[in-house]
């Protein structure tokens, strides 16, 4: 019977309940007397069948006691509703208790992770839920989960923007002041977290309010700045960096020796560790400014060195392609070339299909194209052998690759306006509008490689 009572909550089927009611009319509070830990009405709230909880609490008479009790995962029934976002469950308990003078007991019920119906609400970041929470018992906020966090922890950690902001700017109005700045087990504040996470939109709200201390320290000497340096490799971090210290954050003077060996426990499960410091008692030990430094042009020199091999790559692919199908197509039959017949022997006027068409009609305008797409071919493959080899600023192979994509982008740019000038009329660049766009766009590309070649010499130097 339990079992059977168990799928019908899943599916949320109100007859199959009223039938077991019918045959065994205290089934149901036999289930919760008997300390099942897994009833129905968990089952019910966890899919979010409305219909079936509120004829499940009011056939089985159950208390407010018994309203909270935990499956066997640690959840209650609220809890399960909550963290699933179902707002009209959550609703219909939460009037139950209160008719019941049961809201401190269900609304603090702590599942086994130490969470309240509130905490389960701010993971999933349903708004309606957690105002609903909130409003009928606002201490709740103020409760702490077995990991030390607080609601603003589990808003963060979850990426649950819009709920934080809700809470800090709607709900809890001065009390806010006493959250912004606690630390979870590891220390670490909703900055920090914000930080690792490289959630910058949270990061760039959070440093606006008041009372933030934006240089707190956790358990391991780490404030939030240095949180970016777990991983070096994120297109986020120049951003949050410039936010944080935009508002005086700094990153601590003296980080312990000691950090890395601690640093997976530190970090957020989802957040990969990769810091690196040297020994301080190495001569050869940076200053905090320099590593940033160092950093940052590694971060910059992986960037434009992914960027450089997808660009060779593209160019690579569209030329082998105009090898293969070049501008005027192939003849696809036997025949005299009769355009031909009076500049070239008997012996060359004939043609096969599969040959170039363009061929036939101008050899020398033909060569000159196909000269030019074999520059603009091998050198894209030689960008991409040698910058793939390039692992340092500062070496041979990554000198010589930016030389190739110099070459490669020129080649490519003298190949185009050739093929324009063969499939088009000889005089179409005398066109006012042609000339003066083709103009615009020589002189932005000729920025756009200025721009290009200096900040490669800024990472070399």
């Amino acid at each position: 019977m339990e079992g059977k009572l168990l799928e019908a909550a899943r599916s949320g089927n109100v007859e199959a309940l009223y039938d077991a009611v019918g045959e065994d009319d205290s089934i149901l509070q036999k289930l919760h007397s008997c300390g099942c830990v897994e009833t129905p009405l968990h089952r019910a709230s966890m899919f979010g069948q409305a219909e079936f909880v509120r004829e499940y609490i009011r056939l089985s008479l159950i208390s407010a006691h018994q309203l909270s009790q935990l499956n066997r995962d640690g959840y209650s029934p609220l809890h399960l509703a909550s963290a699933n976002a179902h707002l009209e469950i959550v609703q219909f308990m939460l009037e139950f208790v209160k008719q019941n003078f049961a809201v401190v007991e269900v609304c603090m019920k702590k599942d086994r992770d130490g969470r309240t119906a509130l905490h389960s609400a701010m993971v999933s970041g349903k708004i309606e839920v957690i105002d609903l929470l909130f409003v009928n018992y606002p201490d709740a906020a103020n409760e702490v989960t077995f990991h030390q966090e607080t609601v603003l922890h589990l808003a963060v950690k979850h990426h649950q923007h819009e709920a934080l902001k809700f809470l800090i700017d709607q709900k809890l109005g001065s009390s806010v002041e006493g959250l912004l700045n606690v630390g979870d087990r590891e220390g670490n504040t909703i900055l920090h977290l914000a930080t690792a996470n490289r959630q910058f939109q949270t990061v760039e709200y959070l440093v606006k309010l008041q009372n933030l201390n934006v240089n707190a320290e956790n358990s391991n000497g780490l404030r939030p700045l240095d949180m970016l340096f777990v991983d070096t490799f994120n297109s986020y971090d120049a951003y949050i960096k410039e936010t944080i210290t935009h508002v005086g954050g700094s990153r601590s003077q003296v980080i312990p020796t000691d950090v890395q060996t601690g640093l997976q426990q530190m970090a957020p499960t989802n957040v990969q560790t990769g810091l690196q410091h040297s020994p301080a008692d190495t001569s050869s030990s940076l200053s905090s400014q320099e590593e940033d430094d160092q950093n940052t042009k590694q971060k910059w020199f992986t960037e434009l060195r992914s960027g450089i091999i997808v660009m060779a790559s593209v160019f690579a692919t569209i030329t082998f392609q105009v090898a293969l199908t070049p501008p005027g197509g192939m003849w696809q039959d036997w025949g005299s070339n009769e355009a031909t017949s009076n500049t070239t022997s008997s012996a060359d006027s004939t043609h096969k299909p599969g040959e170039t068409i363009l061929y036939d009609l101008d050899r020398k305008k033909f060569r000159g194209l196909m000269w030019l797409n074999t520059q603009s071919f091998f050198s894209s493959i030689a960008t991409i052998l040698m910058v793939l080899q390039a692992f340092k600023v500062d070496s041979f192979a990554w000198t010589l690759g930016l030389n190739c994509a110099y070459i490669t982008v020129f080649f490519v740019v003298v190949e185009y306006l050739s093929i324009v000038a063969l499939v088009t009329s000889k005089n179409v660049f005398n066109s006012p509008g042609i000339l003066m766009s083709l103009i615009f766009w020589m002189m932005i590309l000729s920025a756009a490689l200025l721009s290009f070649f200096l900040r490669a010499l800024k990472l070399i130097k």
